[in-house]
């Protein structure tokens, strides 16, 4: 008689309990499988492999014990039934063991997943086989296959959730589908089963000594036991475990802030690579920045555990791949646990570089500066790595850390490329606001000329007329000797103005240097005491105080032709200022300058000379000594003046300050650097030498031929023999050819400095080198002295036109 048999319920439920503890007990040690590492993660296996293997043969034990066959005893071999226990605990590890050698992969999942669930069809068919009882059994094929795909489809999906983390929750729902799923496969294998009694049979079989049901709890109970100690070893684990990641993580943030303080740049990036790597736990991390011109990786930082080659040099980004790169770009972290196995992200290019760069998993943080992709943090490993989603998040966390690093440093070489540009652009600024202030000033010039001319033209017609005069008179009278005289010296007055004049330019230009020496200041003014009264006429009164109260002196450094055109001009301009009368005074006073900003600390002589004029307004004042700057009619003035005074008192040394108020007069202070003792003053004009003096033979070289025909009549005049030049190259000439003939050469040459073709200095550097015993004295209206003094040196003599014929037989005299 064929019977397919009871179960009992209870014990039904009890097995389907134990199937779902199990699984949920398996789930939880699978997780601590993926973060173990070493002998560690051989436990978990282990641990994980007997809490599922052994739960589905606990939960199918238990379910034969509910298997009742009315009138028949059942009983179980002992040797099947322990080797249904290894075939279950030996499949199920070794699925996990797949598992975890290869990763994510669905298709290492599925055929792990076919590994376990035949080897949970073998046992439980093993398991059947060592059920004795008085009849045979045979199996009905569609249960059988039924019961097969159960078992596949449910150790599938243990590994596929093995292979994630869960939540709680979704664990728990999961081992309540996998349990019911391994209880199915049991009871669709049971309905397969078939069982024809046969009385007579008497085979040997072991039979409990215990009724099934007592069995049935106490495996049960032993069962589950087995699996609460390990589901409460694998959370005590689980807590250690997030306590030391924890504390390892805070640990690593500690080390990289003091890393961030105390290293540079580089040295900081090298050392957080070291620090990542070391805590992940991969074979390589590095950095690279993306040069978006050439569109290439330029990977500068790297570490290695010495397993993989190091990622260093340049890459173009496209080896990434053009999905991976177009999510970098959109700041998205990428993560690839097996770049080998089905990803959309991954293509062609990706797996080639993969397998160059020898990598299988990638976790790759973006750093975006201004919404372009800059610079990439990343994490390579040579196997499969199931990246938790707290390593993903840290890891961003750590980037954005030492993203402040990278960004120092692009913005230090900003910093370093702009001080670069910065100083040439303002090299480039300045020299264009250099050159137009310059044109500025040249207009300027120009205008101010303009103004010039109306001042200098009067002037100078005012000379020129009294020369004129003064020689017509001279031609109409020549037989009265007395007039003569008197003629020829205001007309030598005529032309001493013009000069001054002239001397006022060029003391403004700053191209004639002062003669300064030694002088007494009180007597320079007591001389010139008779023409300021006349200067000022009958309507002003000068008062002078030049006594030293100390009785020292009032020795000081000064020109003293300049001294007289200050003094001259600023009486000129008190006078103007008093057109109703008044009084000029003119004081002498000791001065010691401390700290004064526009005098070096010393002592000085202050020349103080003040009006009871008008005076001038603030605005006046402020503009008093600019150049050309005149409150004058047009023709009265040349706005020279206190330019030329200001300008002559910083080539010494001194100072100029201007006090004025409007209706309070004006007081002008010339201050004079002191020295030690001032020279005799002599008011009597050189005197021509006598006849005692030695005559020589002198070249006179000078390209105006008025003037040279005069000096060579004065110097004939006075006994010399004169040869006479036009330039430079005729006074060579001259001398080659007397030098030829054995003529006597000349012994002293009177060099204009300004001639077209060769100057003076270069006649006179010819001369000293042919003619070494050739004494030279330079005459100029507008000598470089510097270029004289480099051909002459500092000692030699220079007269500066115009000048009196004495001046020039005494400097050839003194040659």
């Amino acid at each position: 008689m064929n019977t397919t048999g009871t179960h009992e319920a209870n014990l039904v439920i009890l097995s389907i309990l134990i199937a779902v503890f199990a699984s949920f007990t398996a789930l939880s040690l699978a997780g601590r499988v993926r973060v173990g590492q070493g002998w560690a993660r051989r436990v978990w296996l282990a641990a994980a492999s007997i809490a599922l293997g052994g739960g589905i043969w606990s939960m199918h034990f238990v379910a034969m014990l509910a298997f009742r066959v009315p009138g028949m005893a059942m009983g179980y071999d002992l040797g099947l039934t322990l080797l249904s226990l290894a075939i279950a605990i030996g499949f199920t590890g070794a699925g996990f063991a797949a598992l975890g050698r290869t990763g994510l992969s669905s298709r290492r999942i599925a055929s792990a997943g076919l590994l376990m669930g035949l080897g949970v069809v073998a046992m439980h068919y093993v398991g059947m086989a060592a059920m004795r009882m008085p009849g045979t059994m045979h199996y009905d094929r569609l249960w059988v296959g039924i019961s097969v795909l159960i078992a596949i489809g449910a150790a599938t999906a243990a590994l596929w959730f093995a292979a994630r983390d869960q939540a709680l929750g979704m664990r728990l729902g999961a081992a309540g589908l996998m349990g019911l799923a391994i209880a199915g496969m049991h009871y669709a294998g049971m309905h397969a089963a078939v069982i024809t009694m046969d009385s007579a049979a008497h085979a040997h079989m072991v039979t409990s000594g215990i009724g099934q049901t007592f069995l049935a709890v106490l495996i049960a109970t032993i069962t589950l036991l087995i699996l609460a100690i390990a589901l409460g070893a694998a959370w005590l684990e689980r807590v250690f475990h997030k306590i030391a990641r924890r504390e390892a993580r805070i640990a690593l943030r500690l080390k990289i802030a003091d890393v961030l303080r105390d290293y540079d740049t580089t040295a900081a990036l090298d050392e957080i690579a070291a620090l990542m790597g070391e805590h992940f736990g991969v074979s390589r991390t590095g950095f690279g920045q993306l040069l978006a011109e050439e569109d290439v990786f330029d990977y500068d930082i790297c570490w290695t555990d010495g397993t993989a080659p190091p990622l260093l040099g340049r890459m173009p980004a496209a080896d990434f791949g053009a999905r991976i790169v177009a999510a970098l770009n959109r700041g998205e972290t990428v993560v690839v646990g097996d770049l080998f196995a089905a990803d959309p992200r991954v293509d062609a290019r990706s797996l080639e570089t993969a397998r160059t760069v020898d990598t299988r998993a990638i976790l790759v943080v973006p750093f975006l500066r201004e919404g372009r992709l800059r610079t990439i943090v990343y994490l390579n490993s040579r196997t499969t790595r199931d990246w938790h989603p707290d390593d993903v998040a840290f890891m961003e966390e750590i980037a954005e850390r030492t993203r402040l690093v990278s960004e120092r440093a692009a913005i230090a070489e900003q910093l370093r490329e702009l001080n670069a540009t910065l100083e040439a652009r303002v090299e480039a600024r300045t020299s264009e606001l250099r050159a137009a202030q310059e044109a500025l000033v040249q207009s300027q010039k120009m205008e101010a000329m303009g103004q010039l001319v109306a001042g200098l033209s009067h002037d100078f017609n005012n000379v020129l007329g009294a020369i004129l005069a003064s020689f017509d008179l001279i031609a109409r009278r020549s037989g009265d000797a007395a007039r003569v005289e008197r003629l020829a010296g205001e007309g030598r007055q005529a032309a001493q103005r013009a000069a001054n004049l002239i001397a006022q330019l060029l003391a403004f230009s700053r191209t004639q240097r002062l003669a300064t020496q030694a002088l007494d200041p009180a007597l320079v003014i007591e001389r010139l005491r008779p023409m300021l009264m006349r200067t000022l006429g009958p309507l002003i009164t000068l008062d002078c105080h030049l006594a030293d109260p100390a009785g020292e002196g009032w020795a000081v450094l000064a020109d003293p032709t300049q001294l007289e055109m200050a003094v001259l001009n600023l009486a000129v301009n008190g006078r103007d200022a008093m057109p109703a009368g008044g009084a000029l005074t003119i004081a002498l006073h000791p001065y010691l300058a401390q700290g004064a900003a526009d005098l070096a600390d010393g002592r000085y002589v202050m020349v103080e000379v003040a009006d009871t004029g008008a005076g001038m307004d603030e605005e006046t004042l402020r503009r008093a000594m600019e150049p050309f700057f005149t409150t004058k009619p047009v023709g009265k003035g040349t706005g020279l003046g206190l330019a030329q005074i200001y300008g002559s008192m910083r080539q010494i040394g001194g100072a100029v300050r201007i006090d004025s108020a409007p209706g309070q007069g004006t007081t002008v202070r010339l201050f004079l650097p002191r020295t030690a003792s001032a020279a005799q003053d002599d008011d009597t004009p050189a005197a021509p030498a006598g006849p005692g003096t030695s005559l020589a033979r002198v070249l006179l070289v000078d390209d105006d031929p008025d003037l040279r025909r005069a000096l060579a009549a004065a110097l004939a005049d006075h006994g010399h023999v004169v040869d006479v030049a036009a330039d430079g190259p005729a006074a060579l000439a001259l001398l080659e050819r007397a030098q030829q003939a054995g003529e006597a050469l000349p012994e002293v040459a009177a060099i204009d400095f300004a001639m077209p073709g060769m100057t003076g200095a270069e006649l006179a550097a010819k001369l000293a080198r042919h003619h070494p015993a050739l004494r030279v004295v330079f005459m100029s209206g507008f000598a470089d002295l510097a270029a004289i003094e480099a051909v002459a040196g500092p000692d030699a003599q220079v007269l500066r036109k115009p000048f009196a014929t004495e001046q020039l037989i005494s400097a050839v005299a003194r040659a």
